[in-house]
């Protein structure tokens, strides 16, 4: 029948082969069909009933606007109304540098505080009835649900940056048709929400706004117990409150314990846990700032700015809605906010976005080879010799500190030790890639190419 047929094909196609994103569509799109169940590889669908051809339409939904299939950015990004085109950030209309002039928004904040800023600002003019953003469950470390709510000290006090593999479109179903609501999600939920909308206009337009947050690498539950470890911690019932990006940006990672103990370790110190702890989905996308959204944020990393502390957003934006708001905020002398030129934002990130648009080509070109994978409309002209053994060494460096054997050993280390090593072993790292990782990186072309996942966005536009 049907209905087993699509359900076999979420599997063949996205579970089985780890293919998944942990974005929860599955479990948000039906009726109790799935359920986004724990495991060490994050948060994964289980099938809870037998589908049944009722389930036939939702089924098809989730294929069709599932990350793990991957999305045709190229073909997508012509649905949005955007003045400008560009490759690496999606297209836009207008670059800015941002940060919210209330200090307490910024320290509260995992940047410039522009995220918060914004949905207390579509609450306040009545432009939505909800904001949705992740959070922390009251008095539960590190278990995570998606807020939605309308209350402003709700929207002001949620979480920072999470950094843990973690869904929030298995919500879809709560949300009411009557209702308006602005989403804020990583770049892979914002695209599943854009092809929503763009495929299913009339049952997706209670959505009204897509915030994306930039978004390089995650990693899966283990990363926290981890560092707990290095420190003298042996579990989480220990800990009374966990900040990623604690004070004055960019933040510490800081631990409190139930014994009025603090642990904190600088940003660029904790990017330690990343090796070990890495998810696949990052791996596997090129999109690193959201590009279907029509709103995205991220830091804006630069020696300058980082050096005075405060807190600086990067924003794109990708609608006039936006740019309208935006300005207004700035009027109202709520945020400072100035045009940034498209080099300068590129080069902020630019070794993320090339790990993303061409690193991602090579390890999926890799995997395709063992089963299915993410299938993208877009690949560069032309990939170096030495970029390729470069991305051999990222894979096997990975695949070491993945390993459990090699957990169990760094894990005995203190925090600040392997922090200090990462960092200055990161600084190596990237003094001798530079060249080759980024030469020319900025000009380069990527060419449009045709496969079923395109074909299949083809055939279902209305």
């Amino acid at each position: 029948m049907q209905q087993n047929v699509l359900v076999k094909k979420i599997y063949t196609d996205v579970i089985n082969p780890g293919n998944c994103f942990h974005c929860g569509l599955c479990e948000g799109l039906t009726s109790n069909l799935f359920k986004m169940k724990k495991s060490s590889n994050g948060p994964l669908p289980k099938l809870v009933r037998k589908p049944i051809s009722k389930d036939i339409p939702q089924l098809e939904r989730i294929l069709l606007a599932c990350p793990g299939r991957g999305f045709p950015y190229q073909f997508l990004s012509k649905k949005i109304d955007a003045n400008k085109k560009n490759q690496f950030l999606g297209n836009y209309n207008n670059l800015y540098i941002g940060s919210s002039n209330s200090k307490t928004t910024r320290e509260k904040s995992s940047s410039g505080g522009i995220v918060r800023t914004l949905l207390i600002e579509l609450i306040k003019s009545n432009k939505i009835d909800y904001a949705c953003i992740l959070d922390e469950n009251k008095n539960q470390i590190l278990d995570f649900n998606l807020l939605i709510t309308s209350k402003i000290d709700e929207i002001l006090n949620c979480s920072q940056s999470i950094y843990q593999t973690t869904p929030t479109l298995n919500k879809l179903k709560t949300l009411k048709k009557n209702k308006r609501y602005a989403f804020v999600g990583l770049p892979e939920h914002i695209a599943s929400l854009r092809v929503l909308k763009i495929y299913f206009p009339d049952e997706f337009k209670h959505i009204k706004y897509l915030i994306s947050i930039y978004s390089g690498t995650n990693m899966y539950p283990g990363s926290v117990e981890f560092f707990l470890k290095g420190n003298g911690i042996k579990n989480l019932g220990e800990v009374k409150k966990i900040y990623w990006r604690y004070g004055e940006w960019p933040g510490l990672l800081r631990v409190e314990t139930k014994s009025n103990k603090i642990l904190s370790l600088k940003k660029f110190y904790y990017n330690y846990l990343i090796p070990f702890f890495i998810s696949k989905n990052c791996l596997i996308t090129p999109d690193f700032t959201g590009e279907l959204s029509d709103i995205s944020i991220g830091d804006a990393w630069s020696p300058v700015l980082e050096k005075s502390g405060h807190g600086y957003s990067i924003v794109i934006s990708r609608s006039a809605s936006f740019d309208k708001i935006l300005n207004n905020l700035k009027q109202k002398e709520v945020i400072s906010l100035k045009k940034n030129d498209e080099k300068l934002t590129m080069e902020m990130h630019s070794h993320m976005l090339e790990f993303k648009k061409i690193g991602s080509y090579l390890r999926i070109r890799k995997l395709s080879k063992k089963g299915p994978v993410p299938l993208y409309d877009l690949k560069p002209s032309h990939v170096s010799a030495q970029r390729k053994l470069i991305e051999e060494i990222i894979g096997l460096i990975i695949r070491l500190a993945a390993s459990k054997k090699t957990k169990n050993i760094f894990s005995l280390v203190s925090s600040n030790i392997l922090g200090f090593i990462f960092e200055l072993l990161r600084k190596i790292w990237k003094s001798i890639t530079k060249p080759t990782k980024r030469k020319g990186f900025l000009k380069r072309n990527f060419i449009e190419i045709k496969n079923d996942r395109l074909e299949e966005f083809i055939q279902n536009i209305k």
